[in-house]
Order: C-alpha cells, then structure tokens, then sequence
C-alpha cells in the first residue's frame, strides 16, 4: 500500500542532508528554465501543497501533477502514471490537507519559535500542523478515501533530563524513550492526538513521533538541550473509515486540535479550518480529466508568465492551470478578501 506516512518519513530522512546540496538540488526545478525567477514560487508553492515533497531537494517539473488552494484546503493531485504502483493499482492520487498555524503550547511542550525553526525552505512546514486525506481511484473511478495522516508542527517537549544529553542523538534517545513510556488506560502508548468540532471528538490517535535532526553544528545541538520532534499519526480509511470527521470537513466545521500527556499536560493546541475543502476536492477531481496534466508546470504556466497579478484575481483557467497562479498565500488572501465599503462623510 502506498503511504503517505512512509513518504513523510522520507522527507525526515532527506532532513539530514548537507545544506549546499539540498540547495543545488532545490535549484535543478528550474534549471534551464527560461525565466527562473518567474516560475520558482510557483514551483515551491505547488511542493507545500504536498506533505510529501521536500521543498530542499529536486522535486520534478509537475508532470502529471496539479495543484491549487481553495480557502482553507490545498489540493495536490497526482496521475496513475505518476504514482507508480506495484500490485493492486489504486488509481491516481488526490491529497486534500488543511493546516494549523496557531500553535500553542502548554506544561507538555510547545511549537518552535520562528528563531527555533529552520533556516531553509522546510520553515513553512516545520510550523505547521497538516491533516491530510488522500483520495484514490480505484479502476480510474470516482475518488475514495484513502488514507489520513496527521504531522505536527515542530514541537519543543519538556523532558526531564533532556537537557543533560551530551550529544544531539542522546537528547533524541531521552526524549524518545520519555515519549515512548506514556501510557493510557487504554493501554496506548505516545502523545494523544485528539480532532473534533462541535460534533464531538472525531478522530483520535497516538504517537510517539520522531526526532527531526535538522542539520545543525553538534555544539549548537548540545546548547539547545532539545532535540525538535514531530509527532505523526496515520490510518488506512478503507479499513478504519471516518465518516463523521470527513461530513465535518465537508461542511466547512472549524476542527480543534490537541495534543496531551495522560497527566493532562498540553503539548500542542489549534485549529483547523475547513473552508473551501469540498470546492477544493472538486477541482482536484477536475484536473485529472484536463489534458494539462500530462506536460511539465514550465510548459503549461508559459503563457502567464507576463501577466498581472490582476488578471489571477478574476482569471478563469482549468483545473491543471490553477497551479500556474504565482501569488503567496498572503496574497490571495488580500486579494481576495471582502472589501468593506469606505464610510461616507457627509460633511464633504
């Protein structure tokens, strides 16, 4: 089975690379690119809109790829073709995720400081909380679910005698085993992570996560006296579905987040916000039938690359060419927020 938690691993693992290499391997994506300024944020927006691609390393030209933002959901859709799958074919592959940025902490833990969080591209994850749903469609049909996986936000844990560790990997190996040994009467072991709305709690899950190791000098490591930790929680929705967690997001609910020790002690709370998530589904499902799909993002965005900022507040494109919009997320969200009439004053 093809996992999206096996792939987030993998980007931990990339997270070790020496930095002048993942740099040159960053800039390969526009390589030989006739405006390379132009098409790099498009290009680095379209891998944050997938959990699995690591915005540090060379991560394709987006063929057979499509992806946009609807509100509060992005979308990132990849072709059978793409996905690659050996035995049972599940079709190509739709990713919907949402995102909490407003993490805060309690006795447990906390987010990282921006000044905490790394110096490279992978800053705009490392600070967010991402719960994804991957969608499949089996025998090239309507999509399904699939698959869900939480990831953390970088998280700063309070471990007793962390920061006595003597090295970066003997704090990873004290907080892993304090993380580890928390127990619930359930009988499960690792940080609870709990998801609900005002339906009630919608999903629940426990995980004991994973040490980051960002590249970082050995002493810097040691000073620190933490080692960042992301905490994942995945489930295969064929088997285990999640039916009234996927009607709240649906609906548009706002989804609150936490993360606790069994003694009540907070490690993370925030919110998710589901604006957009069905619109967004659609146009995903959408870009699969468009002929766009099928040739490199450089290719498709070409005939945008002189046009205003303007002309995205109101373009009409297909599905496949959403991902060609070079605005930040900021600015959409100035562009395309209500405009609220200025008073009149009536002594002029």
């Amino acid at each position: 089975m093809r996992g999206t938690f096996i792939a987030i691993l993998t980007v931990v693992a990339l997270s070790a690379c020496e930095p002048v290499k993942e740099k040159v391997g960053a800039l390969k994506v526009t390589e030989g690119a006739v405006d390379p300024g132009a098409l790099w944020p498009v290009m680095l927006q379209h891998c944050l809109r997938s959990p699995s691609c690591d915005p540090m390393s060379d991560f394709g030209h987006g063929v057979g790829q499509a992806s946009g933002r609807v509100d509060q959901a992005d979308f990132f859709v990849e072709t059978a073709d793409v996905v690659k799958e050996g035995g049972q074919d599940y079709g190509a592959a739709l990713t919907l995720s949402l995102y909490a940025i407003r993490g805060e902490g309690g006795a447990a833990g906390r987010p990282l400081s921006i000044d905490e969080a790394p110096s490279n591209l992978r800053a705009n994850k490392a600070r967010r909380s991402t719960l994804s749903i991957e969608y499949r469609t089996p025998g090239g049909g309507k999509p399904e679910p699939y698959f869900l996986s939480f990831r953390s936000a970088q998280l700063v844990l309070t471990v007793p005698g962390a920061e006595k560790g003597k090295s970066q990997e003997e704090i990873a190996d004290i907080t892993a085993a304090w993380i580890e040994g928390l127990t619930w009467p359930s009988g499960d072991t690792g940080a609870k992570i709990e998801i609900s709305s005002k339906r009630g709690v919608l999903y629940t899950g426990y995980s004991a996560g994973i040490g980051v190791f960002e590249s970082i000098e050995k002493e810097d490591a040691v000073r620190r006296g933490f080692e960042p930790w992301w905490l994942y929680a995945p489930r295969n929705l064929r088997d285990e579905p999640l039916p009234e967690l996927l009607k709240a997001i649906g609906a548009g609910d706002t989804l609150s987040l936490k993360v606790t020790t069994p003694d009540g002690g907070v490690m993370l709370s925030d919110a998710f916000y589901a604006g957009g998530y069905s619109e967004a589904l659609r146009h995903a499902t959408a870009a699969l039938a468009d002929p766009e799909i099928g040739r490199p993002i450089q290719e498709r965005c070409a005939r945008f690359a002189n046009e205003k900022s303007e002309f995205w507040k109101i373009a009409d494109v297909t599905p496949a060419l959403i991902v060609c919009d070079p605005r930040t997320l900021e600015q959409k969200y100035i562009d395309e927020a209500p405009r609220v009439p200025r008073p009149v004053n009536p002594n002029q």
